[in-house]
């Protein structure tokens, strides 16, 4: 890849990875776009109590990937299992298990010729947090002479080890036993209404994840979807940029682009209730493609393929 200058940083061509599910829209959107694509990150690995690997990959995409020398970093995950911070706890406890894991994640890398593993444990237990930074001290020291090995970690402002969600994930310690580190800044409001990911917001998770982890190991995890709230709150709906836009043209009604939050957002009234939706689109896309740039930081990882303002591949 050529290098050229950003602000004071010299950085390398952005390296762009896209996170992928087994749905329709996304394996279009990945042959469509093969050659925009440094890696494709499946979500294909789920975790097993016996610390096995329960394979959900589509053989299709794999072979197409390989074919054209598009590098895979298999998602680890543990949404194989409806008690997902149970399972996980149970998993990196035990030393005996978390060895077996490491054993699985190998076998797997080395059989399909994998370039490496992205580790997506959600809902640690705040406390299994030395167990999780154990675990990945023990993944990266087998498979690190060898393969990629990344891991996914919740947006933080600051290290705070009791937060019920990302207390377990160490920036510090993740940052030295990894590869590459996906910041995944985004969902920065989820039960009530409000940007998926404002750029003042995503600024400041990287500012602090700059503190504890070496530039050139940060990936920005970057959304490309959107929520559809009602206005009282609660789970949103997923939206894709497609169907964000459709909604607004069913309903007649204009969409806003906040400048304040770089992200579009609109509401609309259904069957006497009021929605509020915010998502990404390509200008959202390309302010944070900016960012990227002044920070020096090497590439995006983002989620996921289908989703995506089509306009999106004429910035990358």
């Amino acid at each position: 890849m050529s290098a050229e200058r950003t602000s004071e940083f010299e950085v390398i061509a952005l390296e762009r990875l896209w996170f992928y599910v087994n749905v329709p829209d996304a394996r279009s959107s990945f042959l469509q776009h093969l050659d925009k694509i440094d890696a494709l990150v499946p979500f294909w690995f789920g975790v097993t109590q016996e610390g096995g690997l329960l394979d959900q990959s589509a053989p299709d995409v794999e072979r197409t990937a390989k074919e054209n020398d598009v590098p895979i970093i298999a998602i680890v995950h543990n949404y194989s299992d409806p008690q997902l911070g149970a399972i996980i706890h149970d998993l990196l406890v035990d030393a005996t298990l978390r060895r077996r894991l490491v054993d699985s994640i190998e076998v797997v890398l080395a059989s399909r010729s994998f370039a490496g593993v992205n580790i997506d444990f959600e809902f640690v237990p705040p406390a299994d947090r030395p167990y999780l930074n154990a675990f990945m001290r023990e993944l990266y020291s087998r498979l690190a002479p060898w393969f990629l090995v990344t891991i996914s970690a919740p947006a933080k402002l600051s290290d705070d080890p009791q937060h019920p969600f990302s207390g377990a994930f160490s920036y510090a310690a993740l940052g030295q036993y990894s590869h590459q580190v996906f910041i995944l800044a985004y969902d920065e409001h989820f039960t009530v209404p409000g940007p998926i990911a404002s750029i003042g917001f995503v600024r400041r998770v990287l500012d602090f994840a700059l503190t504890e982890i070496p530039r050139e190991k940060i990936k920005l995890g970057m959304a490309v979807y959107g929520y559809d709230w009602q206005e009282e709150g609660g789970f949103p709906e997923t939206l894709s940029h497609a169907e964000a836009v459709a909604r607004a043209r069913r309903y007649g009604v204009p969409i806003i682009y906040d400048e304040q939050a770089q992200e579009s957002t609109y509401t609309y009234t259904a069957d006497g209730t009021r929605h509020i939706v915010w998502f990404e689109d390509a200008r959202s896309f390309a302010v944070k493609l900016g960012l990227i740039r002044t920070l020096g930081l090497p590439g995006f990882a983002a989620w996921r393929l289908g989703q995506e303002d089509a306009r999106i591949w004429g910035l990358i």
